[in-house]
């Protein structure tokens, strides 16, 4: 034992000097988030001091052998455990006795394009049969699924890569890289879905072991090693996502390399320095997580990123018995659901997978439930029970954030944390700028969704500060356009082309035409400091209200300056909108809404009629400014069985500006409200601006200087 720490020591000495960032002239600075002291031992020695020196029996890595009888009794006991291991039984049996195993698939470079992926649905089967199957093994003790998890498990190892063929070289060597990576990126050996892969036959190696002679395991060692491990080890800085701790793909691939590692622990313990880079690494991106549980690439992938690395951390925590506890990391402790629950209509950046543009609930009950019991926050438990508690999809793979997954029977849902409903329905998450209002959680309450923060996320970012989404009834009344699918060139410097990215595609402001800058170019220099600020947000028991300022989103060649208010009207759900245009005198101000219902414009231009299927709106202009409705058009590259295009509807106002500063108001209302062409009026004879309007028979006014909103 003495010999390995030794070992071990020197190993995560050579780790560390390895993981130090160097200065990198192509990429952008990076300042590395701060761990707290109590979540992860900054001293590498003590580190592999946590670290069990030998003798671990398997299955230790999620749960051991005396913990087994809980998980089955949680299963007898738990009608919706019941129900997803018998799904689970289910899946097992047509593994055992029903499906004819596919024949291995050519892994087209091109499957972006043809939107077809036999090799990866190939991988997918074996993957995903291995784990159930092993996970059946140990809860049920037959060994005939310890066989077939075998089976399934070496076709894994027998296969070249477990790249997806959207990462080779050809396809991903022409991206845009995100902050804190260098643009001289040349080799790419491993890549999220080989991070997957690994976890998952971590899992499998760990799980049936017992059953494995000294061949099968040294076949699935091999695997692990050849795939993953050694693809790696000793070569972090030739791989692009290793100090990009502000991207998801930094938590998922140091989650296989970090799980792989400590499966081999008792084989491989020099593998010790495999499993302090995972730390560090799984560290570094889940520092990233705002202190309010933000997470700037978008809601989707704060899940994919979050979920995959906690299998590491609960791991790793057990098997330091607790002295290395990611899940103390200040986003995760303090906010572990917020940025699900407030930001469930706030489908910005590449978050918008659903028809219409629709948001909704993201994760698993048992990802949460595991986050709820971790932490002992009652948010994320009235998050469970309000939004993830649903009937539908009772179990769905363990490659996706399904509603349902093997994690809801080995992470049971806490019985001592109770469900509490924020005080406030609204939030503001300051690190990204991102904001949400509402009166209370629900369909019946109007859900206004906005952003302004920086323009610095090549890989999922678009160029929409300033823009907002509004939900009521269940329906996107103005929102993002749907991004459906990942085309060929979506991650190229093609990105900045696609309609949804561009700011042409999202609800903000242009003056001649004039669009958000980008801020990083394939090969180019990073420009700083670009994007917008959220500057005020307060949420008052009548009406809450967001100010912010994209001025910098912008060249400023045409536009010289934009602030936006945003005003919610919780009472009767009318939203506010008074835009403060600055520009030459003269130039053409289009404000940008994009409707995910049905969209028509009055003869005179006046009004438009906003009707969803139980959505009943409408919006004009308090400046008396025309509207029009047209199309926009986005091209897919991609084989599509309709037209390789979708037509995009986009309500345009438009104004010549009057000055050199142009104030627009604009207002949506609940059609049922409607009471004659002066209900809604903008005053500008006074010091600022002044909103005044009637509603159920009570007279609302605000007035909206660049600082507050007072309610007069």
């Amino acid at each position: 034992m003495k010999q390995f720490r030794l070992g071990a020591q020197a190993l995560a000495l050579t780790c560390a000097l390895i993981a130090l960032p160097t200065t990198l002239s192509a990429a952008k600075p990076e300042t590395r988030p701060a761990v707290s002291t109590a979540a992860i031992p900054t001293d590498y020695k003590e580190i592999c001091n946590a670290l069990p020196a030998k003798g671990l029996q398997h299955p230790y890595l999620v749960f051991n052998e005396a913990q087994k009888p809980a998980i089955l009794e949680y299963i007898k006991t738990n009608k919706r455990a019941g129900d997803i291991y018998r799904m689970l039984q289910l899946e097992g049996e047509r593994y055992l006795r029903v499906d004819a195993d596919p024949a291995p698939a050519m892994n087209d470079i091109k499957s972006r394009f043809s939107g077809k992926d036999d090799h990866a649905a190939y991988q997918n089967y074996y993957q995903y049969g291995s784990v159930v199957c092993a996970l059946l093994y140990q809860l049920t003790g037959d060994t005939a699924y310890a066989k077939r998890a075998y089976q399934l498990a070496e076709k894994l190892c027998e296969m070249d890569t477990w790249r997806l063929s959207a990462h080779y070289f050809e396809n991903i060597y022409t991206r845009v890289w995100p902050y804190g990576v260098k643009d001289d990126q040349v080799a790419f050996p491993f890549d999220i879905w080989v991070g997957d892969c690994a976890a998952d036959l971590a899992l499998t190696y760990d799980w049936i072991y017992p059953t494995l002679t000294k061949a099968q395991r040294d076949r699935l060692r091999s695997g692990l090693l050849e795939q993953a491990v050694l693809r790696v080890r000793g070569n972090y800085d030739y791989q692009w996502w290793a100090n990009a701790y502000k991207c998801n793909w930094s938590g998922i691939c140091f989650n296989g390399l970090g799980m792989a590692a400590l499966t081999l622990l008792n084989e491989d313990p020099q593998l010790t320095d495999v499993v302090i880079r995972s730390i560090e690494g799984i560290g570094g991106m889940v520092s990233n997580i705002t202190h309010e549980g933000g997470w700037q690439e978008g809601r989707h992938y704060s899940v994919y990123g979050l979920c995959q690395s906690m299998m590491f951390m609960d791991a790793i925590k057990r098997l330091s018995d607790g002295k290395i506890n990611m899940f103390l990391i200040d986003g995760v402790k303090n906010a572990p659901a917020d940025f699900a629950l407030f930001g469930m209509t706030g489908n910005f950046n590449d978050g918008t997978f659903r028809d219409k543009g629709i948001g909704g609930p993201i994760g698993s009950p048992g990802m949460y439930g595991k986050l709820a019991a971790e932490t002992g926050n009652t948010n994320a438990m009235f998050y469970i029970k309000t939004f993830l508690n649903r009937p539908n999809a009772l179990f769905g793979g363990i490659r996706n954030n399904a509603t349902n997954t093997i994690w809801d029977l080995i992470w049971p849902m806490p019985t001592d944390i109770p469900a509490t409903k924020p005080a406030d329905a609204s939030k503001h998450f300051p690190e990204i700028d991102w904001a949400f209002m509402r009166k209370d959680f629900g369909d019946d309450y109007m859900q206004v969704a906005t952003k302004c923060g920086p323009l610095d996320d090549p890989h999922h970012g678009h160029l929409d500060a300033g823009t907002f989404n509004l939900t009521w009834k269940g329906e996107s009344v103005i929102g993002e356009f749907s991004q459906e699918f990942y085309d060929q060139f979506i991650f190229n410097d093609d990105r900045w082309d696609y309609l949804n990215i561009r700011s042409l595609g999202h609800n903000v402001v242009l003056v001649d035409g004039e669009e958000q800058i980008i801020a990083k170019r394939k090969d180019q220099p990073w420009k700083e400091g670009i994007g917008g600020k959220i500057t005020k947000f307060e949420s008052l028991p009548g009406f809450a209200y967001t100010q912010m300022d994209a001025t910098k989103a912008y060249p400023g060649e045409h536009l010289k300056g934009w602030k936006r208010t945003l005003i919610l009207d919780k009472e009767n759900n009318i939203v506010l909108v008074l835009d403060k245009v600055q520009s030459a005198k003269g130039a053409q101000i289009d404000l940008l809404f994009h409707p995910n219902v049905e969209a028509t414009v009055s003869a005179d231009g006046t009004y438009a009629a906003l009707n969803g299927d139980s959505t009943r709106m409408e919006m004009k202009s308090m400046s008396k400014a025309p509207l029009s409705l047209t199309k926009q058009n986005q091209l897919y590259y991609r084989i599509v069985q309709q037209a390789p295009y979708a037509w995009v509807p986009c309500l345009y106002t438009t104004v010549k500006a009057p000055s050199e500063t142009t104030v627009i108001g604009t207002v949506f209302y609940p059609t049922e409200l409607k009471s004659g062409a002066n209900q809604f009026t903008l005053d500008e004879s006074g010091k600022n601006p002044v909103i005044r309007y009637t509603a159920g028979g009570k007279n609302y006014a605000y007035e909206i200087s660049d600082t507050q909103v007072k309610a007069i």
